[in-house]
């Protein structure tokens, strides 16, 4: 991919995520009033249920902060990175891009308070809970792509890769089974395989942390030792912000996540930086 496409996908992501944060703060005084009852209303939640005896009730406006934070993270990490990568040429970097921006995608959490409000059809919270399941694996699969380019595996047309990675994102996300008439604390609607797919995502995490640290020894960047927790980091606050429903859980993913997408953009920057 070219660098000049590169940075106006970087751009079409920034303004992107930039409707989806107008989007939340204009419909934040219809949803607000609601929290409270939905998430009384329900008592599953995204967590081990050893974990959740551990922790107090269910917050209810630590969920809507949750989605706040996480559409303002990629607005203002899209940013920083287009202002620091705008003239590196790294495959790596643009795939940490579509990490940052696939957690625009958690904008789609307000369509069950969007449906109570409005009445909306409950076919909008089965796209959107879809939406969702998209951007959380087309994330974590960028993530993984980027570690196996790391470990020394190539492509000629980068195209491919993120064409593969969003190809398979898309697969889990129309392939999941939804549960229409129930949802969690997170308000995000009950799928189902849930522990599958977790095992799943713990297994692509381990594997793209051998990648990096396979990838520091064969080829000899040190980086990749120092980047191997920094995407660690990140993906366990992603985790942990996703799943936030108490403050106890949101505070530490939003700075989990923050110190994990700076450090490993820092590291990078350090490789590839050529001007």
């Amino acid at each position: 991919m070219a660098i000049s496409k590169h940075i106006i996908l970087l751009k079409a992501g920034i303004a992107v995520s930039f409707l989806a944060l107008v989007a939340f703060a204009v419909s934040a005084t219809e949803i607000f009033p609601l929290y409270p009852d939905l998430v009384s209303a329900t008592v599953i939640r995204n967590i081990p249920a050893f974990i959740s005896r551990l922790l107090p009730s269910p917050a209810p406006y630590a969920v809507l902060f949750a989605v706040g934070i996480a559409v303002l993270f990629a607005f203002v990490a899209q940013i920083f990175l287009f202002y620091f990568f705008e003239r590196t040429q790294s495959v790596e970097m643009r795939l940490l891009g579509i990490f940052l921006f696939s957690l625009t995608f958690e904008i789609m959490r307000i369509a069950i308070p969007l449906k109570t409000a409005l009445n909306l059809s409950g076919y909008i919270t089965v796209i959107a809970s879809r939406l969702i399941i998209f951007g959380r694996f087309y994330g974590l699969f960028a993530l993984f792509a980027a570690a196996l380019h790391a470990s020394g595996f190539k492509t000629r047309q980068e195209e491919t890769v993120v064409f593969t990675a969003g190809a398979a994102a898309m697969l889990f996300a129309f392939r999941m089974p939804i549960d229409t008439f129930n949802f969690d604390t997170t308000l995000f609607l009950v799928t189902g395989f849930s522990a599958v797919f977790k095992n799943v995502n713990i297994a692509i995490v381990l594997l793209a942390m051998y990648c990096f640290v396979f990838g520091a020894y064969t080829r000899g960047n040190r980086e990749y030792y120092l980047i191997a927790p920094g995407i660690l980091a990140a993906v366990a606050g992603r985790a942990l912000l996703l799943a936030a429903d108490t403050w106890q859980m949101l505070l530490p993913g939003a700075v989990l996540l923050a110190v994990g997408t700076w450090f490993t953009g820092f590291q990078y920057r350090r490789m590839y930086l050529w001007a």
